[in-house]
């Protein structure tokens, strides 16, 4: 199947998404076309004609964007896991991440919260997260706070973020949303990610999937088409 530029733009996305790189580079990404006619990406070379689609140095550091991929795609699963189990949606889940740690798992604030989701130690403590370092357990702890923020709130992520960021006291003090500009511009901007992840999650999903699969040679391959015979990740 012939990629237009649409399915392009989803290939490239997916690049970003799954987190394509590991922190031991091997090569450049490059980018063909098959006999079938399928746009394909790998990190190895391949004979034929082909165009270099990244540049990556031997063992170079990786720039911050590609670790917050990296990192995302290794926590989705966590997050899949803690959303299924206490009913709050992944991609809400994601969002808060991303504007607490940018998913570094070792991130720690001023004020001392601590890990993905950046949880205060007598959050922490209220959840049974005995480190907050641990990715897993902090997701978990993170996830129950905020799906006791929304039963409290009745669904209201408004209130929801802003108690997450400011403390319910604060919540309540204010009646609504506390007057502090960061609490302002840190649920205006969670709110805008997650409206915008959503939609964009529902383009995808009409559009186009991606499949990745991993050669026995270890090279990475994104294709919109299946393979058969291929190990699909």
């Amino acid at each position: 199947m012939h990629m237009n530029g649409y399915n392009l733009f989803c290939i490239t996305l997916a690049v970003c998404v799954l987190g394509l790189f590991a922190t031991d580079v091997r090569a450049d990404i490059v980018k063909f076309v098959d006999g079938d006619g399928v746009l394909n990406f790998t990190d190895r070379g391949v004979t034929g004609q082909y165009d270099v689609f990244m540049r990556v140095r031997a063992h170079a550091p990786l720039p911050r964007s590609v670790l917050y991929s990296a990192n995302r795609h290794r926590y989705m699963p966590l997050i899949n896991a803690a959303a299924a189990e206490h009913g709050v949606d992944a991609g809400f889940i994601v969002c808060v991440i991303e504007a607490e740690s940018g998913f570094n798992p070792a991130a720690v604030s001023r004020a001392g919260a601590r890990g993905l989701m950046q949880l205060m130690p007598s959050t922490a403590m209220q959840y049974r997260v005995d480190n907050p370092f641990d990715p897993e357990s902090n997701i978990f702890g993170g996830t129950r706070h905020l799906k006791s923020l929304l039963k409290k709130y009745r669904g209201n992520m408004k209130l929801t973020l802003a108690a997450y960021n400011a403390g319910e006291d604060t919540v309540a003090k204010y009646d609504g949303v506390p007057p502090f500009r960061e609490t302002r511009e840190y649920v205006k901007k969670i709110l805008q990610n997650y409206t915008k992840s959503a939609a964009l999650s529902v383009r995808l999903a009409a559009k186009s999937k991606i499949y990745r699969y991993t050669a026995s040679d270890g090279s990475i391959l994104l294709t919109d088409t299946p393979r058969m015979g291929k190990d699909l990740n």
